[in-house]
């Protein structure tokens, strides 16, 4: 007889756990854990792929015997689209590069510290899924051991009422566990996302610039260290990063004399310019060293330019990105 219970996709509610622990172990009951504005999802179950070994000569079909299961390089990865509060914006960074409060700051010199397994970490997070549990009995999904490698930032005149946005990517190496976990106490996010309509400054290179939409993306590549054997449930010796972080985006702005004003940045001399955004409502996105990356027109109802970017270090500590919301 076929099983009743289900999951609801409106049941289900995003919680995350944050607070030093040490990598690989879940936050418990007693930590702190924030229940976010998540508006969209995805959820990973415990899982391996398959390698298959090569087929003899003379056959043409596959033996079970060359299919083997590899949970030993399994990376579980969820992106939770938020909207785009103080919290939102702020764990989300500490888990990318460190930096849990505002402003939150990006350098060449920045990282998450020591990702080894069962050595503490202040940057790692656990997400716990509520009522996403398959058993009936063990309602909740919980993954410990996350790290974020990647955010988008984006704000839109036509999407969303304007509101901020914000994108984030997890993965951990560690198996996802359906089990039961009620924090003693979650911290509901009860605050008001950012909107473009709050735009006071938006500058570039001191020019003013009159905005559609904007988009942020601040990106690193991570893997996982091995594992540690069956014993062990295969899980990772911890992560390495393997390359720097990247701070990429795009302006969309109304075509007009500020556009022409930019014509040496946006023809390419090599030098990089000021990026400031702020709101009246609380947000300053700052990257004081950007370089324009083949911008060009767009043809709408009138003519608007996109502006991609890259932002860069002036120095070793100097910020490539800066974060201010309350």
């Amino acid at each position: 007889m076929a099983e009743t219970n289900f999951q609801p996709r409106g049941d289900v509610q995003v919680i995350m756990g944050s607070g030093s622990k040490n990598l690989g172990a879940a936050h418990e009951a007693g930590d702190t854990w924030n229940a976010l504005q998540v508006v969209d999802f995805n959820i990973e179950h415990a899982s391996a792929p398959i390698d298959v070994a090569p087929s003899r000569s003379g056959l043409y079909g596959q033996l079970e015997s060359q299919g083997h299961h590899r949970p030993d390089n399994q990376m579980y990865e969820v992106t939770l689209t938020m909207r785009g509060t103080p919290t939102s914006v702020l764990k989300s960074c500490l888990a990318l590069f460190g930096d849990g409060a505002s402003a939150a700051q990006l350098t060449a010199g920045s990282s998450t510290g020591a990702m080894k397994d069962g050595t503490s970490s202040a940057s790692q997070v656990t997400l716990l899924f509520e009522n996403a549990g398959s058993d009936a009995s063990n309602v909740d999904v919980v993954m410990a051991g996350c790290m974020a490698t990647q955010m988008v930032l984006r704000e839109d005149v036509g999407t969303n009422g304007g509101e901020l946005v914000v994108e984030t990517t997890f993965i951990s190496g560690y198996i996802p566990v359906e089990t039961t976990l009620t924090p003693s106490s979650k911290t509901l996010d009860t605050g008001a996302p950012k909107n473009i309509f709050d735009l006071s400054t938006s500058t570039l290179n001191s020019e003013a610039l009159v905005l559609n939409s904007f988009e942020v993306t601040i990106a690193r590549p991570l893997a996982r260290v091995h594992h540690q054997g069956s014993g062990a449930s295969f899980k990772p010796f911890g992560y390495v990063q393997t390359g720097p972080y990247e701070v990429t985006g795009s302006l969309v702005a109304k075509r007009d004399d500020s556009i022409n004003d930019l014509a040496t940045n946006i023809r390419g001399n090599s030098a990089g310019v000021a990026l400031a955004l702020a709101e009246s409502s609380g947000l300053t996105i700052s990257c004081p060293d950007v370089m324009i990356d083949n911008s060009k027109p767009e043809v709408s109802d009138f003519l608007l330019q996109t502006i991609p970017f890259r932002a860069f270090g002036a120095s070793e500590t100097a910020d490539i990105i800066s974060i201010t919301i309350s």
